[in-house]
């Protein structure tokens, strides 16, 4: 044998054996998966002597949750507007223009009531600000209602198209941190179509809990309490409301926003109903929901938050919050300029608690506490809360779509059932090729062999996780694998026929078939990419091993048998090639 192809040799046998280190902490990890047991952590002598770990597995094969998830748009536009229209009263209020700002009943719509000599303070205000974002008629004003000027304010698509896509990416991001900070390993989260989510999480034990902080908006919102109408006459009216319009009892988002849609003439156009919610000391389960009438603005807004943490005082938890310098000075000026009155710290939605302002909190600091119950259940449910808070608000509610548990038990079958078909298919292929091309069907068994230790460490290496649909890919490129063997022997057949010596039969069998080797897997890999692109969930895993498999392949296929050929035609001088 020549030194090239002793080089040759000794790479392959390297790359073998860097393969099965890499493999030895999968190897045991699926072992452990086969029996039911739960694999433990590593000895620290094991993970320092084994740099790798095992192959990721997925859904389908640890078990865990699979959820679609979309993300309401519409909200989040309108929550948008909101704050800019906050700010855009902010800089009236700085200028001494005594406009108002009226609430927009369409999403993207408002108006803007002005006096007539300060429309031209005004246009600055909107060119200073606002002009890359709202969008002003030119045929303004619309109407004058007595002294007053009425001038409507419209959001650019552009700016519109922008909140949207960014809405999405700041979902992904927030949901990414909030299933980090709970300690989901290997989470896959990832982009459907516009407003779609799709997260998969392996090896959970408590999907409940993990859909409620996902979920969760994370909205926290200070709002004053509107005392224009009595609490007992408010509950009346919601009931009646309720009975009239054929609403449900409950306090659902739907069904908030329409007894707001039917009370609009019967409460003050700044207000809006909302339920402060009474729980179960000992279930946490919500046993009352009352309604409450509180202001639409939010005087201050978790956005302003420097940080949350779980405080305990008197052997009970609660969340301690703390502000940035402008929601310091705003909480400082509302509490000051409303003692006496009630503030509702509003969640989600729903109001957690309405609380006496009893003195002007100046220090920026404030605390939500969590009723009764116990130590250990407030504890875990500060915990969340803080977790919520910290990683931020999502900008919009998010509607499960899909949601699918798949148990550990099936994760083992499926392991099982997987392996079982993927040995199956080698055994046939084995037996086919050594039946039809003899000494050489046994050398392309050998290159097969080394092609799905590759792979494996290659999924290994790359943190690459194996899925059903992988393992379909697998079984997929073991059939390719030797078809690339195929071409080969077919040409090495027909060298063979025409009475050449070894050298020549296995030289020309090589020269002649690559063309047609390259250009079947080069398609079948551009193929792969597309669906690793553009595919979701089975599809990804089916066309990562795919594309795995089919660099694995042309390595094996053409480099590996070559260097057996070599080895018996150089080193053992035979005179004829088994095929």
């Amino acid at each position: 044998m020549s030194s090239q192809w002793k080089i040759k040799f000794f790479i392959i046998l390297s790359l073998t054996f860097f393969s099965i280190y890499i493999l030895i902490p999968s190897i045991f990890d699926f072992q452990k998966r086969i029996k039911g047991t739960v694999a433990s952590t590593q000895a620290e002598w094991f993970s320092r002597l084994f740099v790798s770990a095992p192959i990721n597995l997925g859904l389908d094969l640890r078990g865990g949750l699979y959820l679609e998830m979309d993300v309401d748009l519409h909200e989040a536009l309108k929550n948008r507007f909101d704050l800019l229209l906050m700010e855009l009263e902010n800089q009236f209020k700085e200028k001494g223009i005594e406009a108002i700002v009226e609430t927009p009943d369409i999403v993207d719509v408002a108006k803007v009531f002005l006096p007539l000599t300060k429309e031209s303070e005004f246009e600055n205000i909107i060119t200073d600000y606002f002009d890359d974002v709202l969008d002003t008629p030119e045929n303004r004003p619309s109407q004058v209602i007595g002294d007053q000027k009425v001038i409507f304010l419209k959001i650019t698509h552009e700016y519109a198209r922008h909140v949207r896509e960014m809405t999405v990416k700041q979902a992904e991001e927030a949901v990414r941190n909030r299933i980090d900070r709970y300690g989901v390993a290997e989470a896959a989260i990832q982009r459907q179509g516009d407003n779609r989510l799709v997260v998969e999480l392996p090896g959970i034990d408590d999907p409940d809990r993990v859909i409620d902080i996902i979920r969760r908006t994370g909205l926290l919102e200070f709002k004053m309490v509107d005392d224009s109408i009595e609490r007992a006459d408010l509950i009346k009216i919601v009931s009646e409301t309720r009975e009239a319009q054929k609403i449900g009892e409950g306090y659902a988002k739907e069904m908030v926003e329409k007894i707001n849609q039917a009370l609009a003439d019967r409460i003050p156009k700044d207000a809006e109903v909302l339920f402060e919610l009474e729980r179960d000391p000992i279930s946490k389960q919500v046993v009352n929901a009352t309604p409450l009438l509180v202001k639409k603005r939010a005087e201050v807004t978790g956005d302003m938050l420097r940080n949350s943490q779980v405080g305990v005082a008197d052997n009970e938890p609660y969340v301690s919050l703390s502000f940035n310098k402008i929601g310091a000075n705003n909480f400082g000026q509302v509490t000051k300029a409303n003692v006496g009155k009630r503030m509702a710290i509003v969640l989600d939605g729903n109001i957690s608690t309405a609380p006496v302002i009893q003195s002007p909190i100046l220090n920026g600091e404030a605390q939500i506490t969590l009723g009764y119950g116990s130590y250990q259940s407030l504890l875990k449910e500060a915990e969340d809360l803080t977790l919520l808070l910290r990683e931020g608000a999502l900008p919009a509610s998010l509607t499960i779509a899909t949601k699918t548990v798949i148990g550990p038990s099936l994760g083992r079958d499926s392991i099982r059932q997987g392996l079982h078909s993927l040995l199956i298919a080698s055994l046939v292929i084995a037996v086919f090729m050594i039946f039809y091309y003899r000494w050489s069907g046994i050398l392309a068994n050998v290159a097969l062999l080394f092609n799905i230790i590759f792979i494996f460490a290659i999924l290994s290496f790359f943190r690459a996780s194996l899925t059903l649909p992988g393992i379909a890919g697998i079984v997929l490129t073991m059939g390719m694998a030797v078809d690339a063997n195929i071409i080969i022997f077919e040409r090495m057949r027909e060298e063979k026929r025409l009475g050449k010596a070894a050298k020549s039969i296995v030289e020309s069998g090589y020269a002649h078939a690559m063309s047609a080797i390259v250009d079947s897997n080069l398609t079948t890999l551009i193929s792969g990419i597309v669906l690793f692109q553009f595919g979701t969930g089975p599809i990804k895993g089916f066309a990562t091993t795919l594309i795995i498999g089919i660099v694995t392949t042309m390595y094996t296929a053409i480099v590996v048998t070559r260097v057996g050929y070599d080895f018996f035609v150089y080193k053992k001088h035979i005179k004829s090639v088994s095929i």
